[in-house]
C-alpha cells in the first residue's frame, strides 16, 4: 500500500542560518499528533528529491547508500506502523502495521524518548552501493 504525501514546501519561514541558530534537540514530547504534511517535510527534506532530480543530501558518486524508514505512532491520518520512504515518488510504503515504539526502543538501548516520540526516523545504510564502486577501506 502506498501513501502519496502533502507536496513539500520549498519556502520557509525561516533563513537555514536562522534555523541552524535556533536548533536544539527536544528528547520531550507533546501528545499532540503531528500532521501528514510536517512528516512530509521532514522525509522530503532528509531524502526527496530536488529540482534538479537529485536527493536532497548528497551521495559520493551519487551511490545514495541510504534508505529511510519511519516508525509512526501518531501521525494524523495515518496508521501506526513501519513505513519506508520512496523519496523518488514522495509516498511511504507500509512495511508492518502497529505501534513499534517499544520495540524499536529496545533496539535502541532503552532509550526512553524512541519509545515515547511520535515519530521515529530510521536510516539505514546498504554499504555495497558505495564499496562496489570504491572497494573497502581497511
Amino acid at each position: 500500500m502506498e501513501i502519496k504525501l502533502p507536496e513539500p514546501r520549498i519556502k520557509g519561514e525561516i533563513s537555514l542560518e536562522e534555523a541552524i541558530y535556533r536548533r536544539k534537540s527536544i528528547r520531550r514530547y507533546t501528545s499532540e499528533p503531528l500532521t501528514l504534511g510536517e512528516l512530509s517535510q521532514v522525509l522530503w527534506a532528509a531524502y526527496g528529491i530536488n529540482i534538479w532530480g537529485k536527493r536532497t543530501s548528497p551521495s559520493a558518486g551519487a551511490r545514495y547508500p541510504f534508505e529511510v524508514y519511519t516508525v509512526v505512532s501518531s501521525v494524523e491520518d495515518l496508521d501506526p506502523g513501519l513505513y519506508h520512504y520512496d523519496g523518488k515518488k514522495h509516498v511511504l510504503k507500509l512495511i508492518r502495521k502497529g505501534d513499534l515504539r517499544e520495540e524499536l526502543a529496545r533496539a535502541c538501548l532503552g532509550q526512553k524518548c524512541v519509545a515515547t516520540a511520535p515519530v521515529n526516523i530510521v536510516i539505514v545504510a546498504h554499504y555495497e552501493r558505495t564499496t562496489s564502486r570504491y572497494g573497502e577501506e581497511e
